[in-house]
């Protein structure tokens, strides 16, 4: 009866063996199909590539001229909320492509910049959506200020203490 047992269990040991094995073999048929058929589906119907590619004449982006640079002098002025919190702002200003950006009116624009950096808030000027939107903002007062002589404001360094 011992013996009986034992080849039984062996029996069912190799059973269970190739039953794993034929479910491991199965699944991996399903994954080389699956794989199949989405790189194929991924692949989409592109043309191939011929063996002798045409190239075509290539066209360099022209080059758009800019306007005249005129930095400001550092902005230092502490925010509105909280009071405590300085900002020190450096930044200049692009002209239009053939106008130009006379001394006082970037006096102006600089006198502008100070006004809204102290009713602006630490909140406002965080991450860097807050960045963007500072940005924004100058561009449109510089705009507004210069009767849309300044084409674009760059912000050279901001630091907030």
């Amino acid at each position: 009866m011992a013996g009986a047992t034992k080849t039984s269990e062996a029996k069912e040991a190799s059973g269970s063996l190739v039953g794993l094995i034929a479910a491991v073999a199965l699944l991996t048929v399903i994954a080389a199909g699956g794989g199949w058929f989405l790189g194929g589906f991924i692949g989409g119907a592109g043309e191939p590539a011929s063996a002798s590619p045409e190239k075509a004449p290539e066209k360099k982006p022209e080059a758009q001229p800019l306007g005249a640079v005129v930095a400001l002098k550092p902005i230092l002025t502490n925010l509105a909320v909280p009071s405590s919190t300085w900002i020190r702002l450096e930044a200049g200003l692009v002209a239009k492509p053939g106008e130009e950006i006379a001394p006082d009116m970037a006096m102006k624009i600089s006198d502008d910049f100070m006004a809204f950096l102290r009713s602006a808030s630490l909140m406002q000027l965080q991450g860097a959506t807050g960045l963007a939107y500072l940005r924004a903002d100058l561009e449109e007062r510089a705009k507004m200020r210069s009767e849309g002589k300044v084409e674009r404001v760059f912000i050279y360094s901001l630091v907030v203490e």
